[in-house]
């Protein structure tokens, strides 16, 4: 384990998306790494609770004491995508209006760091209006043009117009992988000779000595809930994961605009699912992680699926506990996951998920050791300070 990071007396504007504000302990480092942050948390998908609030939360010395409501719409799935141009420029008003509000009470901000495209765009226009000195752009996704829905196709290009711009005016610019990375340079968006740092998403190892003994076998799923990310191969799975598996649960760790469905199909489900809901404590989510033995990742391999592009933030969740994981091959980091051994890859059939489960429980010590190695090599006070140039 790494020393933590020291201090300086500087404050930072970090905006990003719920529920993936402290995604791989970003947030976490932040306040190791900055006295004051100005923290702009809006909503995208629709999250059950009182996660609905977007907010504008200031924390000092890693405590909040501003903790604000902004301005959210709230939408059914259904119309998400069409009024999501209206989402965007309030979302730009909001930024635009509190900066300034910020600036006032204490003075111009060294830093506006943010991970999405557009919200790196209205980092720059607010670099323009004098309101922020730097950005710093950590690009975590690309979204493919080639969707099937005309709508989707539409806003994904509109999108890729903030990403090219946002690529190329913020000061510093760091890729989740070497994919996104080389996606720009084949387009000739950036100089191909250019080295540019690739930063992960961080791990929070915690050491531990996790073993099966044949009793209750508990698979833990964390994240957003889409029917995109695999949950269905779970449900289609389960008469036949039963008769492997006599004593055998699933946690469901979040929410998302697909709550409803999966509710409906775990009423007649023969495993015992426990819906989490949205949970905002890390502590919580890590107990309860803690207590499980296999995670859950299994992504629909469309190549317009934007996870081609991203990193895993729950897979490194997963390992940081020592869980040995069941994904699909659509992340680049899947290929770390078959050479460590740390889990194994499925295509989203049935068969193909009940044998991996059997076969990481037949050598469950060693998938679990090896998982959490996996995890040393990305925690996150090690590979972070690279996102400010800082040793």
């Amino acid at each position: 384990m790494q020393p933590p990071v020291k201090k300086k007396n500087n404050l930072i504007i970090y905006v990003n998306f719920a529920p993936y504000e402290n995604a791989g302990k970003i947030l976490d480092f932040l306040f190791e790494r900055f006295d004051v942050i100005v923290s702009f948390r809006f909503n995208f998908h629709r999250l059950s609770g009182s996660s609905d609030n977007s907010r504008l939360i200031i924390y000092r010395k890693g405590k909040s004491f501003v903790n604000h409501p902004l301005y959210y719409i709230p939408t059914p799935p259904s119309i998400a995508f069409i009024i999501l141009p209206i989402r965007s420029f309030i979302i730009f008003l909001q930024i635009i209006y509190y900066l300034i509000q910020i600036n006032y009470i204490y003075g111009t901000p060294n830093t506006y760091f943010t991970v999405n495209a557009f919200t790196a765009w209205c980092g720059n226009v607010a670099k323009k209006l004098g309101l922020v000195k730097r950005t710093v752009f950590w690009v975590w996704d690309y979204y493919p043009p080639n969707h099937k829905d005309t709508i989707v196709r539409f806003m994904r290009w509109l999108y890729w117009h903030y990403d090219k711009s946002a690529t190329l005016k913020s000061d510093a610019v760091i890729f989740l992988n070497s994919k996104l990375e080389t996606l720009r340079k084949k387009i000739n968006l950036l100089p191909k000779f250019k080295k540019y740092d690739v930063v992960e998403i961080g791990t929070n190892p915690i050491p531990t000595s996790k073993t099966y003994k044949g009793k209750t076998l508990r698979l833990v799923y964390l994240g957003v809930l889409k029917q995109s990310q695999g949950l269905d191969v779970f449900f289609d799975s389960a008469i036949g994961l039963k008769n492997k598996f006599l004593n055998i649960t699933l946690d469901i760790i979040g929410s998302g605009p697909d709550e409803d469905y999966f509710k409906s199909r775990a009423l007649s489900c023969p495993i015992n699912v426990r819906f989490h809901g949205y949970i905002s404590d890390d502590i919580i989510v890590d107990e309860i992680i803690s207590k499980c033995h296999i995670g859950l990742a299994i992504y629909e391999n469309d190549k317009s699926n934007v996870y081609h592009f991203s990193d895993p933030s729950k897979i490194k969740r997963y390992i940081s506990q020592g869980l040995p994981v069941i994904t699909t091959n659509v992340f680049e980091f899947s290929k770390e996951i078959v050479l460590t051994k740390s889990g194994i890859l499925v295509t989203g059939t049935q068969d193909n998920l009940i044998n991996a489960i059997v076969t990481i429980t037949n050598n469950y010590v060693v998938f679990s050791q090896n998982a959490l190695r996996l995890a040393n090599k990305y925690y996150y006070r090690k590979i972070y300070p690279r996102l400010f140039n800082t040793s």
